[in-house]
């Protein structure tokens, strides 16, 4: 009888731990503890970058300010599928993966939406800064602002273009400085605080430190504007629901915005992406870019991410269609995070029944 008692109350532990661990994709469900993972810096101090090399070839295929660890994945602007395998100094040899983002967009078209009156049409997206200094040496002299960064003009660009095309948005203009190790951990508080308002999306915006000014540069309309790298952090429950996140975007606006997302990368960190699925960190050019390149930038994006995240504005309503590249999914993984999480559960389910029928056996037979 206590073997019983002991199997049970393990069974039972087992079930919400499982709990805990399956991450569900819907948008409302997010996850807000603000016990934050161990800090940990995620950009070089010492000025300089790494140059990730394709391992076969020898060629350069990307620029890093951040610190970057053997593992970590890298999915470039021309949607080839990389990583890094060994770190020389300040050189990273990746190997090539496979061609193609796992997802490719459809674009099936607008449509125009009859308003109902008194029901809410869209949800929230989250903004903030962790990088609250962060700023753009040719318009401010210097790459850093304490408790004034450029970043946070970037950031509310988006804000403010969200909220013309009708998007409930919630911004914090928290600083968090300093720059130091502790950032996210103090950027998580606020990063709870937007999460209770179950937002579609949550965006951390960034700039990189790559020193060359032309690294990030583009134009669009003809005005000087920077691209931008999506960073997804893998050591979180949330991380695979991230990055199908990451992927899904930047297929779409490779469509509709070409060349205006960079890369993604899929970083050895958290980037209080625990929190909830649907995070993604931005880097909107880096500090040898102008502020002025960097706000254009963040305005295209802002421009395309409500029709992205199938938020229904005030006016319109975008229907979007993703397929699977079919090709890609044994590199990329068999299955999705939910599916995991799901055979995970049913499997320790089918273990502690089989474990339980066994021990009841065993105390009848006695």
């Amino acid at each position: 009888m206590k073997n019983k008692i002991l199997f049970a109350a393990g069974l039972f532990c087992l079930f919400l731990g499982g709990l805990y661990f399956y991450p569900s994709q819907e948008q409302e469900a997010v996850w807000t503890s603000v016990d934050a993972p161990l800090a940990e810096s995620d950009e070089r101090t010492d000025g300089s970058y790494f140059t990730l090399y394709d391992m076969d070839s020898n060629d350069a295929i990307e620029y890093m300010s951040r610190v970057v660890y053997e593992g970590d994945e890298l999915i470039t602007s021309d949607n080839r599928h990389y990583q890094i395998m060994t770190i020389d100094g300040d050189k990273a040899y990746c190997r090539y993966l496979g061609s193609g983002n796992t997802y490719s967009y459809v674009p099936v078209g607008n449509e125009e939406v009859l308003s109902v009156e008194g029901e809410k049409k869209y949800q929230a997206v989250a903004i903030y800064t962790t990088h609250s200094d962060e700023s753009y040496v040719p318009t401010s002299g210097t790459e850093s602002k304490k408790g004034d960064g450029d970043i946070l003009k970037v950031a509310g660009v988006i804000a403010e273009e969200l909220e013309k095309e009708g998007v409930e948005v919630l911004h914090s203009e928290n600083i968090h400085d300093p720059h130091d190790v502790n950032a996210y951990q103090r950027s998580r508080k606020t990063a709870a605080q937007l999460l209770q308002g179950a937002p579609a999306a949550i965006i951390d915006v960034h700039r990189d430190g790559v020193p060359d000014p032309d690294y990030y540069a583009t134009e669009i309309d003809g005005e000087p504007a920077t691209q931008i790298r999506l960073v997804v952090g893998k050591q979180n429950q949330n991380s695979e629901a991230n990055i199908e996140f990451a992927e899904k975007m930047k297929a779409y606006y490779d469509a509709e915005k070409p060349g205006l997302i960079k890369s993604i990368y899929m970083a050895k960190g958290n980037y209080n992406q625990d929190m909830a699925p649907h995070s993604v960190l931005l880097e909107v050019g880096t500090h040898t870019n102008t502020l002025e390149a960097a706000e254009k930038g963040a305005l295209e994006f802002a421009e395309a991410l409500p029709d992205f995240l199938g938020i229904a504005t005030n006016e319109k309503a975008a229907e979007q269609r993703f397929i699977v590249n079919s090709d890609q999914v044994e590199v990329k993984k068999g299955m999705n995070g939910t599916t995991k999480s799901i055979l995970l559960l049913v499997g320790l389910a089918l273990i502690g029944g089989a474990a339980f029928m066994f021990i009841s056996k065993g105390a009848s037979s006695r």
